[in-house]
């Protein structure tokens, strides 16, 4: 098999979660094992984002810090040069301009985009987007490249491809997971709202590795009524999500996640643009949402988890709807597209 190098341009950091980085590093999973794939990360900040590029066995190389201004196309034209890129696969939201996308494509790099809104997207080659809102109403007049949208390229981690089997419970069991930083302690919203609740159900809550709400958290859960099981340093998180019946999740990655393994869910979103792509979640009937967290009080949180925990009918019919669009194999065909696309340009 030919060994092709691949560049990927992603960051992750509280403010801005690991989402990105996650994500990528899925599909460098799958490019390095299904394609035998040389990878290499370009990561302009978030040391948590480093942590686990570098934990999943990748390098990252960083920009030089310099007195001047930053030479974005420069830098990342040299860690291309440096790795012997054949590919660019870019996952950003900060300020790379289209022109230096244009013009490392110009120099021979495949660019490929994931869900980019920006410009940039027109001067790519392969643009990859899941069928939200924003997506579908996107002007792509004058793109010259391979436009692929659906839920069938959503990108998660292989053990989301073959996820294991639902776990039956006397009482539900009620997850909590708010991603990897948990920025905006949503977390604490959630033990909150649920404590409200009088109704005879287990709680599990997931702490990310970037979780920084730990005094507040401990001492809030000495002033609940309610038994709340922490687990840190997830592993497995496709197992864990197999045991609840129902998620009270931040939008982002862990939503998709959730659908491939069938958990009905309902989601605080972190901003209006997070708000707007759950909605096509609850438009398909996978999920349920109450849009941005800041117009979220408890007591509507309560409510929503209440009604859901009392509907087992409808957090089936979730799961099932969920689990038929979200397949989990949109890495494997992500990478597949990029590889094919590699050598189809070699000739």
């Amino acid at each position: 098999m030919t060994c092709l190098s691949v560049l990927f341009r992603c960051d992750g950091s509280p403010e801005i979660g690991l989402g990105h980085v996650v994500r990528c590093l899925a599909l460098a999973d799958e490019l390095a094992q299904a394609h035998g794939c040389q990878v290499a990360f370009a990561m302009r900040q978030g040391p948590l984002g480093h942590e686990l590029v570098r934990a999943g066995g990748y390098p990252a190389f960083t920009p030089p810090e310099d007195e001047g201004s930053f030479d974005y196309l420069g830098w990342l034209e040299g860690v291309a040069n440096q790795v012997e890129a054949r590919a660019l696969i870019l996952d950003v939201r900060d300020d790379l301009p289209a022109q230096a996308v244009g013009r490392l494509r110009e120099l021979g790099l495949l660019i490929a985009t994931l869900d980019d809104p920006s410009d940039r997207r027109r001067e790519v080659d392969l643009a990859f987007y899941p069928p939200v809102p924003q997506a579908k109403r996107l002007d792509w007049a004058g793109f010259a490249g391979q436009l692929h949208l659906g839920w069938e390229w959503v990108v998660l981690r292989r053990e989301f491809a073959h996820p294991p089997a639902r776990v039956d419970h006397d009482r539900p069991v009620v997850l909590v997971t708010m991603g990897g930083s948990d920025p905006a302690g949503l977390t604490l919203r959630a033990v909150a709202a649920l404590d409200r609740l009088l109704g005879d159900f287990d709680t599990l809550v997931v702490l990310g590795p970037g979780y920084s709400h730990h005094d507040e958290l401990a001492a809030l859960l000495a002033t609940t009524g309610r038994q709340f099981c922490l687990r840190r340093d997830v592993s497995d998180m496709s197992a864990l999500m197999a045991q609840a019946d129902l998620a009270v999740a931040s939008f982002g990655v862990t939503a998709y996640e959730l659908a491939a393994i069938g958990v009905s869910a309902l989601y605080l979103c972190l901003t209006q643009d997070h708000a707007e792509s759950a909605s096509a979640f609850v438009e398909a009937g996978m999920a349920d949402s109450l849009g941005v967290y800041t117009e979220v009080t408890a007591e509507m949180l309560a409510e929503r988890v209440g009604a859901l925990l009392a509907d087992a009918p409808r957090r089936a019919r979730m799961g099932q709807r969920a689990r038929e669009l979200v397949d989990g194999c949109g890495a494997e065909r992500m990478g597949r597209a990029i590889a094919d696309r590699i050598r189809a340009t070699d000739g």
